[in-house]
């Protein structure tokens, strides 16, 4: 540590003389000639690089765990490279548990490991080592793990005295096999042996994991001497957390490991150790006598012939996290969403305000479901975006789940595949529930129902943001194969689609269950202050929303009998909706509240900008360019790029960068509980959208002391003149709805500044 706070004193203070160079460069350059705004752009970048750089520094200090390993590169050419240094050995000193798949394991390959094993094995919170391995062992590696397999009293008490007088590090580098006994004797390591059908077991990957982050290195490098320090080796590694590309290569080894560790991958079958050498499975090896085509023939042959042994110890305990208080406390509404569904044939919709824990309560619906029911329950969970199964999947681990996510799994055979494994671990005797996340898309799709409706247990269907799902795709062929039927939403009402509405909840069993915003604050949500600021519409904008109303009156005659809007209709509402979501004035009113907020004051805050003109948000950009504020804009083309979304979020939520400027993106699913601050230049008519975004500014956050958020409304009203006519009182109205919503809630509503007053001396000065 004191080396690494060393580090970041030195680098501040080059950052504080780069600093001043580049002062001193800009004074000259105003000196010598007019500055150009490219000039001007190019300075400011290289200060904001600078200030990205400090803030990176700090966060560095702060990361604790498999994040704190700094020096671990993308890529490794063995043995030249240090790959057991800069790698497996920090990795194993920070590891909570670690999983292996290996073509080759030798207990020499310890040595070389010792000092992070060493720590491993010392840390009593740590988990253990999971190892799967082929056949194909040394005689002596044999002997050791078959002793600690079945040990002697003798041995075992011979091997704790040799282990009381060592130091660990000493005793795994003199005295490996003894180790690898004493290990297997302690449940430290556990072995399962892989046969394949057809081939030979060759994966080589190690997966680190610790508090939810995984480092998996990958490639061809065995876990042997040779493997690790000798043979030319190429070795890849990726971070869970270091973008897209990277966490889905930890997330699809990962997956590989737990199908090959719960017997599930239909090319292979994986036998405990003690099962395998009661069957003779093992064979002997060394690297001077590779395994002969009679030895693979005869243990092809055995796995053909070898029925699947169930993985009874390793059958996921789909249990209620003893800690979740749902019964009582902030959180007991969780408990009574779950009663009320269950009380209603395990079918509705639990209307639930943003940031209350839809997602807990859900799972808490499906446990209960899973006891009263009694038979295996296969759980889909159906996803608006993409984005959001991972952070599906994160939150049902907890319950005894390992949930599959299906968007990893290209192509329908891919999909099939994962789905078969699914069906065929619901048909064991011992299992009891399996997860799986999938999109709205896949949902719907009409080969993804076939082969769920096949399976041949309880299903239940959980779809979070159910109002997505009133599209016709869905109510025109819903899955009515699902027995038990969840939808999640604070806004489960399709607003203008009243007909689609009545289908989704025909289909799910109507709202069950409603826990709004006003009983979620100060209970699961922090409070918030709320500011209007009233931002007059130019002659010119008022103009152009004249005309268009104009047009729309003409089309009014289309709307009768609820029937939607024509396309040319439903384009003039949203470009009369322009008007106000771009007015002019709106962007000088966030310079003029930007000018008294420094760079902290800033830090975790959101502006949301117009999606209908590319304009506003380049503006609101150039703002902050302008103030020196470190942002990054998030819209769809950001999203679009997995690994650079998630990449911006993490720096965001860091505090690196201070703000994000977005367009609709952050309306629904993605979980950022540090904002705190939200500047809103628009919203649209439609209530779901800014009633979603006022509870995803709510979500508590101890990590950064969160106590309350603010929310600074801009409101586009038309000239304050006499004479208004109904377009005039129009926009009044259709505003000031949602500036009362916001109002009515706010902590500081009664305040002398408060909205309340603010919305009063509006209503006067219109005269409404």
């Amino acid at each position: 540590m004191p080396q690494m706070f060393a580090l970041i004193g030195t680098l501040e203070t080059t950052i504080e003389l780069r600093e001043s160079a580049c002062a001193a460069e800009l004074l000259d350059k105003q000196r010598s000639c007019k500055r150009t705004r490219n000039k001007r752009l190019t300075i400011r970048q290289s200060r904001y690089r600078m200030r990205a750089m400090t803030n990176s520094a700090e966060a560095r200090a702060k990361e604790v765990g498999l994040r704190a390993i700094r020096d671990v590169r993308s890529f490794y050419i063995l043995p030249d490279d240090p790959f057991v240094e800069s790698v497996l050995i920090p990795c194993f000193s920070v590891a909570d548990n670690v999983d292996c798949m290996m073509g080759f394991f030798s207990s020499e390959s310890l040595v070389s490991l010792a000092p992070g094993l060493a720590t491993f094995i010392d840390n009593s919170s740590a988990g253990g080592i999971r190892l799967i391995i082929s056949p194909f062992l040394k005689p002596a590696d044999q002997s050791a793990i078959k002793a600690g397999v079945s040990p002697t009293e003798a041995s075992v008490i011979a091997i704790a005295a040799l282990r009381e007088s060592l130091d660990t590090k000493d005793f795994i580098e003199r005295h490996a096999l003894k180790c690898l006994t004493w290990l297997i004797h302690k449940g430290r390591v556990q072995i399962k042996v892989a046969l394949m059908k057809d081939a030979m077991f060759h994966l080589k990957t190690w997966l680190f994991h610790h508090r939810g982050d995984a480092v998996a290195a990958h490639g061809s490098s065995n876990m042997t001497d040779a493997g690790i320090r000798r043979n030319i080796e190429q070795v890849a590694a990726s971070r869970s957390w270091d973008g897209a590309d990277s966490s889905y290569a930890v997330q699809r080894l990962d997956a590989q490991f737990n199908a090959l560790w719960s017997n599930a991958d239909d090319n292979c079958v994986v036998t405990p150790m003690p099962e395998a050498i009661k069957a003779d499975l093992l064979r002997d090896y060394s690297s001077e006598t590779p395994p002969k085509e009679s030895d693979l023939r005869e243990l092809n042959a055995k796995a053909k012939d070898t029925p699947k042994p169930p993985a009874v110890a390793d059958t996921p305990k789909f249990e209620i996290p003893a800690e979740l208080r749902y019964e009582d406390g902030p959180f007991a509404h969780q408990g009574a969403a779950a009663n009320s569904w269950l009380g209603n044939g395990c079918r509705g919709v639990l209307e639930m305000a943003t940031g209350s824990g839809k997602t807990i309560a859900s799972m808490i619906c499906a446990k209960k479901l899973s006891e009263r029911d009694g038979r295996p329950l296969l759980i889909v969970v159906a996803v608006p975006y993409r984005p959001l199964i991972q952070q599906w999947c994160d939150e049902i681990a907890p319950f005894g789940l390992a949930p599959v996510n299906l968007s990893l799994e290209s192509g329908n055979s891919r999909r099939a595949s994962a789905l078969g494994r699914v069906q065929r671990a619901l048909r064991r005797a011992d299992a009891k529930a399996h997860a799986i996340v999938v999109t709205h898309d896949l949902l719907c799709d009409e080969r993804f129902q076939a082969r769920v409706s096949e399976f041949d247990c309880a299903a239940l269907l959980i779809a979070d943001e159910v109002h997505n799902l009133g599209r016709p795709q869905f109510i025109n062929s819903p899955p009515e194969f699902f027995d038990y039927r969840l939808g999640l939403s604070a806004t489960p009402e399709r607003q203008y689609d009243e007909e689609g509405t009545a289908k989704l909840f025909d289909f799910f069993g109507g709202s069950v269950f409603s826990f709004g915003l006003e009983e979620a604050i100060g209970e699961c949500l922090v409070p918030y202050d709320y500011f209007i600021h009233p931002v007059e519409l130019t002659p010119d904008e008022m103009e152009r929303w004249e005309d268009i109303s104009e047009r729309i009156r003409a089309h009014l005659w289309e709307l009768e009998d609820n029937s939607p809007p024509s396309d040319y209709l439903a384009k003039l509402l949203r470009d009369r909706r322009a008007v106000l979501e771009n007015a002019a004035n709106k962007v000088s009113e966030l310079q003029r509240l930007l000018s008294s907020e420094t760079s902290d004051s800033l830090r975790h805050t959101l502006i949301y900008a117009s999606d209908k003109n590319p304009t506003q948000l380049e503006e609101v950009n150039r703002l902050l360019n302008q103030k020196g504020v470190l942002f990054h804009q998030l819209t769809y083309e950001e999203t679009a790029d997995r690994r650079r979304a998630t990449d911006i979020l993490r720096e965001f939520q860091e505090g690196t960068l201070r703000v994000l400027t977005a367009k609709r993106v952050l309306d629904e699913g993605v979980n950022i509980p540090q904002v705190r601050k939200a500047y809103i230049l628009a919203s649209t008519t439609v209530e779901r959208q800014w009633t979603q975004r006022r509870g995803r500014l709510l979500r508590k956050c101890d990590e950064i002391g969160k106590t309350h958020s603010e929310i600074h409304d801009f409101v586009a009203l038309p000239p304050m003149e006499d004479g208004q006519d109904s377009d005039y009182r129009a926009i009044f109205r259709g505003e000031l709805h949602r500036a009362r919503e916001f109002a009515s809630l706010a902590r500081n509503a009664g305040s002398a500044d408060g909205p309340l007053n603010a919305l009063a001396d509006l209503i006067r000065g219109a005269a409404l």
